[in-house]
């Protein structure tokens, strides 16, 4: 996944699935398609200049996603509620929509954050 800020509040990225990724023939597993969402929305939620946590992850399959072809994939900001981030991403290989989704982010407070990261670190 090769992934590029566009602006303060969208990233795009583009990326390919090869055979490794395969779910029905030809085609990439959705498993697959759920976590480059996931990676997408993350990074993207980060533009807001604080750590989330994913908490909810909704992803609508609109059509087959085709192996060994460039996809595009772009991520907004769409909203901030308290401690809650919301991003919205799409997929698209050429003009066509394969799947679009939403992400809440959890907020942890800089001190929570550190804590439950820190272990990370340790053997």
């Amino acid at each position: 996944m090769s992934i590029r800020k566009e602006d303060d509040a969208r990233i795009v990225a583009t990326l390919v699935f090869s055979s490794a990724f395969e779910g029905g023939p030809g085609l990439a597993h959705g498993g697959y398609v759920a976590a480059a969402f996931d990676e997408l929305l993350g990074l993207t939620q980060s533009l807001t200049g604080d750590a989330g946590m994913t908490g909810r992850l909704k992803v609508r399959y609109r059509s087959p996603c085709p192996l060994n072809t460039e996809l595009r994939m772009e991520g907004t900001v769409h909203k901030r509620e308290g401690r809650n981030i919301v991003a919205r991403g799409s997929m698209h290989v050429g003009d066509r929509l394969v799947a679009d989704g939403e992400a809440t982010f959890v907020v942890l407070q800089g001190e929570v954050y550190r804590e439950k990261t820190s272990r990370f670190g340790e053997e």
